[in-house]
């Protein structure tokens, strides 16, 4: 299994309404490809971890890259696993994960983890854990 962690840069017209639609297609999307993760949003940017079977995954990467409602794209985290990190979730969303806003930010502008990050991603990991407090 390959499970991806990216940064992206929302279209500033979004709404709630829209966000919700993405993340309702998203899940019935991956509970159809096996795929897992969870997806945080700070107004300004996205933070989404995938995980499943390879190709799905990759393939379910495409369509992202590919979305017009958000742009410049950053692979912050690849790797292949043997355990789910987001195992009860097909898209986890938690609009409650807002104390870490400007650190969403600067990780998005800077596209690269540095130790500064580590609360950031200890907290959207532990997501999966506790089904969405932040």
């Amino acid at each position: 299994m390959l499970s991806v962690i990216y940064v992206s840069v929302a279209d500033p017209k979004l709404a709630t309404d829209d966000i919700m639609a993405l993340v309702c297609d998203a899940q019935r999307t991956n509970a159809r490809d096996e795929l897992t993760g969870a997806l945080i949003y700070n107004g300004q940017n996205f933070m989404q971890l995938l995980e499943g079977p390879v190709a799905k995954t990759e393939a379910c990467l495409a369509r992202i890259r590919a979305d017009r409602r958000h742009n410049g794209l950053i692979e912050i985290r690849r790797r292949r696993i043997t355990e789910r990190e987001f195992a009860d979730f097909s898209m986890l969303y938690s609009p409650l994960f807002r104390d870490h806003d400007a650190d969403l930010s600067r990780l998005a502008a800077r596209g690269a983890l540095d130790p500064q990050d580590e609360r950031l991603m200890t907290n959207f990991l532990a997501l999966g854990r506790h089904g969405g407090a932040g």
